[in-house]
């Protein structure tokens, strides 16, 4: 039995114009076609969703996020049997919430530690429903580095390939590096280099020999040169960067995951938000330079995903702080089209998955989001998803009284 959602607008993820009023058929986990216009003949026994003038977009995709979020605040050097299944447990249900919220895939950056790996493994089997995951398992940071409490610690090039190679053989999907400080961790400056060439250089080495890519946390300018002299293929956050900096970015294919608005939250918030004054005091004094290095990067042409860097209990992983980040993304200059595109097919190209997965297109995996409202208008739209197809199922269904899977 086919699927057919019809009388929508197909917004189909490569950035270019949507279809006004057209119908997407989705056949198994596939989607079959995709047209504008009505379907004339419909087979008897398919089931037809009139999507009343919505938007249809493909599943959502966040770059950077934290799935610890704010329950890890110590160093895990031998965590217990007990704090590794609670663990699993917080992430199992927060998985439920994001596919159902329309966010088929997760890119996390720091976990303390490898329980994360079962989790991702238990959803490749389809044991619970929840977005793909891809892992990079504990951050490798210098000794008294920026988020230890996520990370490995390393002292040398030896030890970092050492760090690399464990996190590797344990399954990460990417590496990642704290190449300088950063807000969140006290008693360091967002200007301190953490980590010297060689240390990076080793891990990228190691990753690229396996196939494997790095992403490279990066709070200020000589970090970001660092980071791009050893060949990283991510930088996080792009705080600080220069003409020099995006141009190598764009000749050597290397992606910018920002996180503008976790910034911003933390830059703005109040004395009793809950944000300590050490966060605040930092963010206050770099999130304009990091709206302004995103123009930069925009402007040059560099890639871009959407990332948010969810987990704080101030900016949790989820629709609402993906959202947020498109919006500010938006308000530096990005188009809507363009914003969509990197939380869609971009951010599928960035994760290596982009032959399956990122557009509406036929052949594609049938993960679609109908969503009230036109975001190439308003972004902000795609906070209100109304149907949600995951592998050709309905896993939401909004003002139906159904919720299905």
């Amino acid at each position: 039995m086919a699927t057919i959602i019809e009388n929508a607008r197909i917004i189909d993820g490569t950035g270019q114009p949507p279809i006004e009023r057209g119908f997407v058929v989705i056949e198994g986990e596939r989607i079959a076609s995709v047209a504008p216009g009505k379907l004339e003949v419909v087979e008897s026994g398919h089931e037809v969703v009139d999507a009343a003038g919505r938007s249809v977009v493909p599943g959502l995709v966040d770059c950077h996020v934290h799935l610890a979020g704010a329950h890890v605040t110590e160093r895990l050097a031998e965590p217990s049997a007990a704090r590794i299944a609670d663990d699993a447990l917080r992430v199992t249900e927060l998985a439920g919430q994001l596919v159902r919220d329309g966010i088929v895939a997760v890119r996390d950056m720091g976990y303390p530690h490898h329980g994360i790996f079962a989790v991702r493994d238990a959803l490749e089997r389809r044991s619970f429903e929840g977005p793909r995951l891809f892992l990079s398992g504990r951050a490798i940071a210098a000794s008294g580095g920026h988020g230890t409490g996520i990370s490995v610690e390393i002292d040398g090039p030896y030890a970092a390939r050492q760090a690399a190679r464990l996190e590797m053989k344990a399954g990460a999907d990417w590496l990642k590096l704290m190449v300088t400080g950063g807000t969140a961790t006290p008693g360091e400056q967002v200007s301190d280099v953490q980590l010297a060439l060689d240390e990076v250089q080793a891990v990228v080495e190691e990753a690229h020999r396996r196939g494997r890519r790095v992403a490279a946390h990066c709070s200020n300018l000589a970090g970001t040169r660092l980071a791009l002299a050893a060949g990283v293929d991510s930088i996080e956050h792009g705080i600080e960067l220069d003409e020099a900096c995006v141009r190598q970015m764009v000749d050597n294919g290397v992606w910018l995951s920002p996180g503008l608005r976790c910034t911003e939250v933390e830059a703005t918030a109040e004395p009793e938000s809950g944000v300590a004054d050490y966060v605040r005091a930092k963010a206050a004094a770099i999130f304009r330079r990091q709206g302004e290095s995103f123009q930069l990067a925009l402007a040059a042409g560099v890639r871009i995903v959407a990332a948010t860097d969810g987990g704080p209990r101030y900016f949790p992983v989820g629709l609402e702080s993906l959202v947020a980040e498109l919006g500010t993304m938006v308000r530096l200059g990005m188009a809507p089209l363009d914003a969509i595109r990197a939380a869609t097919s971009a951010a599928a190209a960035l994760l290596g998955i982009d032959a399956e997965e990122g557009t509406i297109q036929p052949g594609r995996t049938a993960n679609l989001v109908v969503v009230d409202g036109d975001p190439t208008a308003e972004v902000e739209a795609l906070a209100r998803p109304w149907l949600v197809v995951v592998r050709g199922g309905v896993v939401r269904r909004t003002g139906t009284g159904r919720e299905e899977r």
